[in-house]
């Protein structure tokens, strides 16, 4: 082959390899002791191996469930016997029917609910509209267009939940790979499995109604997500949260609550469902952080001051140096004025 058409294969192959599709980042990361966390891009969920089987959290989605099972089969030699939700929105929860043929499905009561035909909670802004109990294109785009990166889903999303592509979708569309639990809880549950346990509890109304955090006791490790560290955080748990649909359409004094009930448990650290692992101190500071902003806008509401004056003058100086201050910082301002105007 001469150089010049050797230079033109190379280029080829160079361009065939850039042309292929990139997906996320999955692999399988150590904790401590049989306690591991498994990535799906900025997705986490966590597992536990034990003598007698595995006790694994949010199966996330049908192929990152596929990937995983048969990394723990390779690896491990034992099957998945428990899937623990995290909460029941379709970004963490579906897949799991991928450990069906092993596994018991465990989650809050709530997740019943929202799993029964009925529009469910959902993240961030996607609400009912227009009261039809299905999901419209608008329903998707007016928050994604709104606060882009932050409240909506990514560009071409409808195109990938509306499957008979008849533009609306409705919950069983929606929820199509999110397999049912076999057990709820209301309050708290203890699952033991191979001589080992795992304590699971609702800590209130956050980002989801139906919330499951999993404490590992012998490893000193928590899993929960969004309500801890949401979507956009990454590598710095110090974050101002995301406020889409003024928190969730929850009261800000459930998510206080949320956070000091998860500041009673006895664990180091925190394996959150995005971003990096952190140390428990910041649970605290967060918490702090959500009863500062609360402090601030209630001062100005008994004033009687404008939304508009308030979005402008509560400037949060103290969480400057925390991540996303700049792009959210209006934003918590006006959700909390939201929240508390509407939850009193």
């Amino acid at each position: 082959i001469g150089r010049a058409a050797l230079v033109v294969a190379l280029l080829a192959v160079v361009a065939g390899v850039q042309a292929q599709p990139r997906g996320p980042v999955r692999e399988i990361l150590p904790l401590t002791g049989d306690l591991y966390r498994a990535r799906n891009g900025n997705w986490y969920t966590i597992f536990l191996v034990t003598r007698d089987g595995i006790i694994l959290g949010d199966p996330i989605n049908a192929a990152f469930a596929t990937w995983l099972k048969g990394e723990l089969s390779g690896r491990f030699k034992v099957p998945v016997r428990y899937v623990v939700y995290s909460h029941s929105h379709f970004d963490h929860a579906a897949g799991g029917a991928v450990f069906a043929d092993t596994a018991t499905f465990v989650a809050h009561e709530h997740m019943l609910r929202n799993l029964d035909g009925r529009y469910p909670h959902m993240p961030g802004d996607m609400v009912d509209r227009n009261h039809n109990g299905a999901i419209d294109p608008a329903e998707i785009d007016i928050p994604t267009n709104a606060s882009p990166g932050i409240c909506g889903m990514g560009p071409g999303f409808f195109g990938t939940i509306d499957r008979d592509k008849n533009g609306l979708v409705p919950p069983s569309e929606l929820q199509a790979d999110i397999r049912p639990p076999d057990i709820v809880f209301s309050e708290r549950m203890r699952l033991s499995l191979g001589g080992r346990t795992v304590d699971l509890l609702h800590p209130g109304l956050n980002h989801s109604d139906d919330a499951t955090v999993m404490l590992f006791r012998d490893e000193r490790v928590l899993f929960a997500t969004e309500f801890l560290a949401d979507a956009l955080v990454t590598t710095n748990p110090r974050s101002l949260p995301s406020t889409c649909s003024a928190f969730d359409r929850h009261p800000l004094a459930e998510w206080i609550r949320s956070y000091r009930t998860v500041e009673a448990l006895d664990f180091d650290r925190v394996a959150p469902g995005h971003g990096n692992v952190f140390e428990k101190a910041v649970v605290t500071e967060t918490r702090e952080y959500f009863e500062y902003l609360v402090a601030e806008v209630s001062a100005g509401i008994r004033a009687g001051r404008p939304l508009a004056d308030l979005v402008e003058t509560i400037t949060l100086d103290r969480y400057k140096g925390w991540a996303n201050y700049e792009r959210l910082r209006r934003m918590n301002v006006e959700a909390a004025y939201l929240n508390l105007t509407g939850h009193r």
